[in-house]
């Protein structure tokens, strides 16, 4: 350490590195931890909300003719936004004044309940008795089960498809409701209550949004030391090593910041890879950058 303290520039280059590394820490944990699952896009995410606003209806009359409603929510069939859509009925159902949903907290209960809309999906004929769903979770008013039929998004428009089965405990017996179909429309489509187009925006649409974005952020970050050179100087004249790497890990943030700003913050799989390759290269150029000036 104490060889690589004497190259010039190590210690702020250090610094900067130990910096974005606590951030990319820090981002890291909170997504996996703590941020909404955000899988969906913006129009497949308009179309599911406008989908469970109908379903949330029927509990709104529920609440209103039989009081409090406690409701275990099954997981989704058929989706493949990791465990999104649930996340947004169970979020949607706890809006309501007077509904409790949650997920199953009785491993029984959820191997029973599936047993019993397995039948009801294949129709057939011999089922499982609904009450033995409830037998040991007699606080439950209802567990529903919710199938994606259809998910799917354009240019401007969205639709989300969902088959909603209801397993209804009423005193000391229980009933599966007729299943529920529900259409959620989002953009253009919600707009004329016309079906979407289905076309997408096409190969060379996508490669010509992901170029110029791709130019913008290079552009951007070659910017950006110079609108930041009276900073850069004031900071070399202070003779803090503390300052120039904060320095350093404010520019190389705020080229990430770009990055996702132009793509509305949305933290895909593109953006996220896109950002781990433009990391290592921002720090390296503006490292560069701060010599160049420092040096003038």
């Amino acid at each position: 350490m104490a060889i690589l303290d004497n190259i010039p520039g190590w210690k702020v280059f250090s610094a900067g590195i130990g910096i974005a590394a606590l951030a990319v820490v820090g981002w890291l944990v909170y997504r996996w931890q703590f941020a909404p699952v955000t899988d969906l896009k913006q129009l497949q995410h308009e179309a599911t909300a406008h989908a469970l606003d109908q379903l949330a209806q029927v509990y709104v009359e529920k609440v209103r003719l039989e009081g409090e409603q406690r409701i275990v929510v099954m997981p989704v069939l058929k989706d493949t936004s990791n465990g999104q859509v649930r996340d947004m009925v169970i979020r949607r159902l706890n809006k309501l004044e007077g509904v409790k949903a949650d997920v199953p907290r009785d491993p029984t209960l959820e191997e029973r309940a599936t047993d019993l809309i397995k039948s009801v999906i294949k129709k057939e004929e011999s089922r499982p008795d609904p009450m033995t769903v409830f037998a040991k979770s007699a606080e439950a008013d209802e567990v529903i089960s919710v199938s994606v039929e259809k998910l799917w998004s354009g240019t401007d428009s969205g639709i989300c498809e969902l088959d909603v089965v209801r397993i209804v405990r009423e005193k000391d017996k229980a009933k599966v409701e007729p299943t529920l179909s529900i259409k959620g429309l989002s953009g253009t489509a919600r707009a004329d209550n016309a079906a979407p187009d289905e076309s997408g925006p096409g190969f060379w649409a996508g490669v010509g949004g992901f170029l110029w974005r791709l130019l913008a952020v290079l552009a951007a970050t070659a910017a950006l030391p110079f609108l930041a050179w009276p900073g850069i100087k004031a900071a070399f004249r202070a003779d803090s090593n503390a300052i120039n790497g904060g320095l350093l890990g404010a520019l190389t943030l705020a080229d990430l910041l770009v990055l996702f700003a132009l793509v509305r913050f949305e933290f895909s799989t593109a953006a996220v890879v896109s950002a781990c390759l433009l990391l290592p290269a921002a720090l390296l150029y503006n490292f560069r950058m701060m010599n160049f000036i420092e040096e003038r």
